[in-house]
């Protein structure tokens, strides 16, 4: 087992791979950061370019995209791309790749997980829990699309229906429960078996 760290807000042992401290939630292992971040697929440091006010590092080569978590929900806030952008066709949703590839963070080197933007979007992206989000060269245009045609309002109501069928299954779940236990307690077992 690894030797415990302290936390750097509260002071407190914590298990040096845990993201966030379990007593303070503040969080833990963020001063092992590069400080400018690499290229997950090139390998080379990340250009930081301005778009308003946010911040995108850009790989000179490949011209992938580094975004830190809030600075993503920014730029596809559904109400800022409505406004940016017109729906010049309809979006229709990109294969998914052949090939599973993980790639490291940019910031911290460790794999990220893989997602599926919105969960019906098509568009692959590369997250770090920690630290921020990777976009293929032209990922962000295909969410873009995808959110200004529909595709949120789509997936929410997937959600509100696989919930909605969720609820009818336990519904009757209980529905039987609630019969059989009146079933039991209808009847006395005892003078059922023994007679009495």
């Amino acid at each position: 087992m690894e030797d415990l760290v302290k936390c750097p807000n509260c002071g407190k042992d914590v298990n040096p791979e845990s993201v966030l401290c379990p007593f303070c939630g503040g969080r833990i292992g963020d001063d092992k950061i590069l400080g400018t971040p690499i290229c997950p697929r090139c390998r080379v440091s990340l250009e930081l370019k301005r778009r308003d006010e946010i911040g995108i590092n850009v790989c000179p080569q490949c011209k992938g995209l580094w975004l830190n978590r809030g600075d993503f929900n920014v730029i596809t806030a559904e109400s800022r791309v409505y406004q940016e952008e017109k729906l010049n066709k309809e979006y229709s949703r990109p294969p998914l790749p052949g090939k599973i590839e993980y790639i490291p963070c940019a910031k911290c080197s460790k794999l990220m997980v893989r997602k599926n933007y919105a969960h019906i979007s098509g568009v692959i992206i590369d997250e770090c829990a920690r630290h921020g989000i990777w976009l293929d060269n032209g990922e962000l245009e295909k969410i873009r699309q995808f959110i200004l045609d529909g595709g949120l309002e789509k997936a929410q109501f997937d959600d509100i229906e696989k919930n909605r069928q969720e609820l009818k299954e336990l519904a009757e779940k209980v529905n039987d429960t609630a019969f059989t236990h009146k079933l039991i307690h209808f009847w006395n077992w005892k003078r059922w078996f023994f007679g009495s």
